[in-house]
């Protein structure tokens, strides 16, 4: 390959993308309803702590700024 196809290939995804990727692939094609059930809780899990950032930390911050 020479360096300019080197810079034009995706990279693959590291760290927090590659396992909430992975997360995402257990819940539809693992073979046991366990892992499932864990991947499901755990995905379930990370998007409640968001919504819970995206509500409070506005909260937080409008409460010590107000304006």
């Amino acid at each position: 390959m020479t360096k300019d196809a080197d810079e034009k290939a995706p990279h693959a995804p590291s760290g927090l993308a590659r396992r909430l990727l992975k997360l995402l692939v257990e819940i539809d094609s693992s073979r046991f309803l366990g892992k499932r059930f864990a991947a499901a809780l755990g995905l379930v899990g990370l998007l409640g702590c968001f919504a819970a950032a995206g509500y409070w930390l506005p909260a937080l911050i409008h409460h010590y700024f107000p304006g």
